[in-house]
């Protein structure tokens, strides 16, 4: 059994990574890592791919899942940082069942 998320990448395909909180357990966490906004949505700019591996990394350790879906999904841009050397390990992906289901894997 996975251990409980608090959080995930909802969005990282681009210089912007898009945090959710499912609950605030990891809001003073992420604000250390530079993310910022109101409500359940984080945002923080990254400047290039090994700035996002870095973040990812931060991520990971924080136990943050990488959502995983369609079209270069937070979990597809983690294989993508892995494959390229950036980034090594597993990571915790989520999937989505239902507005308020989901279930969560070790990737890797």
């Amino acid at each position: 059994m996975e251990p409980p998320v608090h959080a995930y990448v909802q969005r990282a395909d681009s210089s912007i990574v898009q945090v959710m909180l499912l609950d605030e357990r990891a809001r003073a966490s992420l604000q250390v890592l530079g993310f910022r906004g109101a409500g359940p949505g984080l945002q923080r700019e990254v400047h290039d791919d090994a700035d996002k591996a870095r973040l990812f990394a931060a991520l990971r350790a924080l136990g943050i899942a990488f959502s995983a879906g369609r079209e270069w999904c937070p979990a597809d841009v983690f294989g993508w940082l892995r494959e390229r050397g950036l980034l090594e390990g597993p990571f915790l992906r989520i999937a989505w069942q239902a507005p308020a289901q989901f279930q969560v894997t070790r990737d890797g």
